[in-house]
């Protein structure tokens, strides 16, 4: 589960998961790993965006990404599968974060 632990925090993912473009990624990714050309074609996004994208789910801990061999070119592909997770929001969690 995410948990954010103040406001700032707090606004910056959903300010984050709040783009359709970074929600159709996590989609495309959900259930099978996918290298970013797959993802970009699947999503109507460019590469170099998806690229982008991915790096940060990475950083934020949504997606993981592995290095693969391939006999065809390109030789190295990434592979990205999201990291389930649980994001629970509710004026409880927006309380407790105020008088942190």
């Amino acid at each position: 589960m995410l948990s954010p632990t103040s406001i700032p925090e707090l606004a910056k993912l959903l300010s984050f998961l709040g783009n359709e473009q970074r929600l159709n990624i996590l989609m495309a990714i959900s259930r099978e790993e996918k290298f970013a050309r797959e993802i970009s074609e699947e999503v109507g996004i460019s590469r170099p965006l998806v690229n982008i994208y991915l790096k940060q789910f990475e950083k934020a801990g949504l997606v993981v990404g592995t290095n693969r061999v391939s006999d065809d070119p390109p030789y190295l592909k990434r592979y990205y599968k999201a990291v389930p997770f649980e994001l629970m929001v509710n004026l409880d969690l927006i309380e407790k974060m105020g008088e942190v």
